[in-house]
């Protein structure tokens, strides 16, 4: 079992519900666990941090091709910003809405708000994260 299985119950914690690449919005679960609360009873904000660079990665990679095929990748990270906000219990499930606002940019981000599923007002954490393009076949390493 790998480190983040171990401290945040791994991807597989993670489900998608949908997503839809040209409009630059996805929607994950997440069903919390004593592991995924940090000090202060909110979501631990190393979580926060990993889900939101991981799974919005992917969705701005899918936005790209989607809206331009054959272009450089976003591939390099330039912020990541993560707050917890509220306390949170054990077997909640938290709604991530992810949504790229600014689609045409040259350098996108995406917001993620992690919601309660059966109340959405109740919001426990938000994250933004911000990548830009960059060659990495071609670039001097």
């Amino acid at each position: 079992m790998d480190w983040m299985s171990k401290v945040y119950g791994g991807s597989e914690a993670v489900e998608i519900v949908g997503m839809d690449a040209k409009a630059g919005t996805a929607e994950l679960r997440l069903r919390v666990d004593s592991h995924h609360i940090g000090s202060g009873g909110v979501l631990d904000e190393g979580l926060v941090a990993t889900i939101a660079d991981n799974w919005t990665s992917y969705l701005l990679l899918a936005q790209g091709e989607a809206l331009c095929p054959g272009a450089l990748p976003l591939s390099v990270s330039t912020s990541l910003t993560v707050r917890s906000l509220r306390r949170i219990n054990p077997g909640a499930t938290v709604a991530i809405d992810c949504c790229v606002p600014n689609v045409a940019s040259l350098k996108p981000f995406v917001t993620a708000t992690f919601r309660d599923a059966t109340a959405p007002e109740t919001v426990y954490a938000v994250a933004s994260h911000t990548k830009e393009r960059k060659d990495l076949a071609n670039a001097n390493l």
